[in-house]
């Protein structure tokens, strides 16, 4: 089994560093490009992508419905895969927040990277079930054969891949627009709980053994710099 995440294209908020959240903002015209692109290297690069699940925000189903149409496949949008919500900080950027009402709000946001103290954002640990729901509808669905491509935003998968990952704490990492992350599992035994935790049906030495999970690729985007 082979499971893809992959960001969504780029959008002009995306490019104006404007927090996104859940507004529904569509992919820009370089996003089109940028999603064309990795349609592209997929079809090369891993051509047995056989299921398509995305958020159900224009810029995610937009990058998806472009990959899925050079795989002649259909899409499957996914509620649990939305971006978080950022709250009072939604359609601003950084300028625009330190001039207005917000600006101690952010600065003690700032402190600690603290979501849970800006009105309306979604808490930490709603995005954590979330992600749970997300991988175990998912893994339900899936099978050995299975070559899943996933279409999420850069805020949460950084909460969706820690789950994948088996953490309970939630990694920092850069998420570029059409990033790849690239992940092979060679035991289909596997089950993620509601609390998280994956449970394995067999023999225990399979969650020491690194010959069953492999990270193959972390963010790539080498089919943007290739079209340089």
């Amino acid at each position: 089994m082979k499971i893809l995440f992959v960001r969504h294209a780029e959008t002009d908020w995306n490019k104006a560093n404007r927090f996104q959240g859940i507004i529904d903002i569509d992919i820009s015209e370089h996003g089109q490009h940028q999603a064309n692109l990795l349609s592209e290297y997929l079809y090369k690069q891993i051509p047995d992508i056989n299921k398509i699940y995305t958020s159900p925000l224009k810029r995610t189903k937009h990058t998806a419905m472009l990959v899925a149409k050079k795989f002649n496949l259909n899409i499957t949008p996914l509620d649990s895969l939305i971006e978080y919500s950022v709250g009072i900080f939604a359609g601003k950027n950084i300028d625009e927040i330190n001039n207005d009402q917000y600006q101690d709000t952010y600065e003690d946001f700032m402190k600690e990277n603290n979501w849970n103290l800006v009105p309306d954002a979604e808490k930490f640990d709603s995005r954590y079930q979330r992600a749970i729901k997300a991988l175990q509808i998912i893994f339900n669905d899936s099978d050995k054969d299975s070559c899943i491509l996933i279409v999420s935003h850069g805020g949460f998968m950084q909460t969706l891949i820690s789950v994948f990952l088996g953490s309970k704490r939630v990694w920092g990492f850069k998420t570029n627009n059409t990033g790849i992350y690239e992940f092979s599992i060679q035991e289909n035994n596997i089950q993620l709980t509601d609390e998280g935790k994956w449970v394995y049906k067999q023999d225990d030495y399979i969650v020491l053994n690194p010959k069953k999970w492999s990270i193959i690729r972390f963010n790539d985007a080498i089919h943007l710099k290739e079209a340089e």
